[in-house]
Formats: C-alpha cells, structure tokens, sequence
C-alpha cells in the first residue's frame, strides 16, 4: 500500500506579512471615467517600470470594486503622498464612495484630480493592462510628472508612518543611526 502525502498548505497570511516588510511609499491613483466622475484608491504597489520610454506600474485586487473605472479608463494619475497626506490615504484606503475635498485636490480641468503638495505625481496614460494571479498590473506611459522635496508617507508591516517616525523606530528596535 503507498502513502500519499499531501501538499502542505500555502500559507497566504504569512506570505501577505512577508510581504508587508517591505517599507513601501504610499500613492493614491486617480481617474475620471467617461461620464466625468472623479475616482480614487490607495495604493503601495507603484514602481518605476521604464525610463525609455518613461513608465511605471502599479496593481489592483481583480474584486476590488475600483476595477470597472481602471479597468476601462485610458489616463490615469499616480500621487506619491507627502507626510501630510496620512488622512488623504486613510481615506482612499477604505472601501465605498470616495470623495475629493477640495482642500486636497486640484480638479480644475478635465483631467484626473491630482493632489495638492504630492511629493510627486505622474499623469500617464494606459498601454497595458496584465491579469497576474488575484490582481491586474496597470503599465502606464508617463505624459507629465511633477516632484518637490516634501518627505513621504511610508507603508510598512501593515501601517502607515512618516519618515521620522518609522526612522525613529528603526532606531529604537535595531540601534541603526541616520545620520
């Protein structure tokens, strides 16, 4: 008689907090859709992609409720967060409607809203849309950027942080020194 032993389970939390150790910056993609509507999410999942010619990427959950606008939309834009945008990404974090306080976003032509003091944003075009596993990979053509020096909102181990204070942490937990 054989034995046959099962594969052992995939552990997908454990997998999902590896992951989380990697300290990421955090954005917040925009879009309009076709009838002029203003749509967001945050994200942790942007990077450079190409510098000739200019693109980058970032991806979506294939049941996130977001996927009918990107997946469809031709422009969107990627806001890199400043320190100052943790409420702006808590926001956009969270599942339901959406909404784009003025204080925050500059929606003043037909284009998606971008956010005000973005330490940078990237307004780019759709050229690929690639299933991967439970997500979609958006590749998008860099049209305009702009950058300033403003210090930005970091993701890491399933929280945000501002530089300082997850340097301030680092410090404390592993005795690293910035100087």
């Amino acid at each position: 008689m054989s034995e046959t032993s099962a594969a052992p389970a995939f552990d997908a939390r454990g997998f999902r907090n590896a992951l989380g150790r990697f300290p990421t910056g955090v954005a917040i993609v925009t879009a309009r859709d076709g009838q002029g509507g203003l749509h967001g999410l945050t994200v942790n999942s942007f990077t450079s992609a190409s510098l000739e010619p200019p693109l980058i990427l970032w991806s979506l959950r294939n049941a996130s409720s977001m996927m009918p606008v990107f997946g469809t939309v031709e422009n969107f834009i990627v806001n890199l967060l400043a320190e100052e945008h943790l409420p702006e990404g808590q926001r956009f974090a969270k599942s339901g409607p959406r909404s784009f306080d003025a204080a925050y976003w500059d929606m003043h032509d037909s284009r998606a809203p971008l956010l005000i003091g973005a330490v940078a944003t990237f307004q780019c075009r759709t050229v690929s849309r690639v299933p991967a596993g439970d997500h979609m990979v958006f590749l998008g053509e860099v049209r305009e950027f702009t950058y300033n020096g403003a210090s930005p909102l970091l993701f890491h181990a399933g929280k945000f942080f501002r530089s300082e204070e997850h340097t301030s942490e680092l410090q404390s937990r592993f005795g690293i020194s910035y100087a």
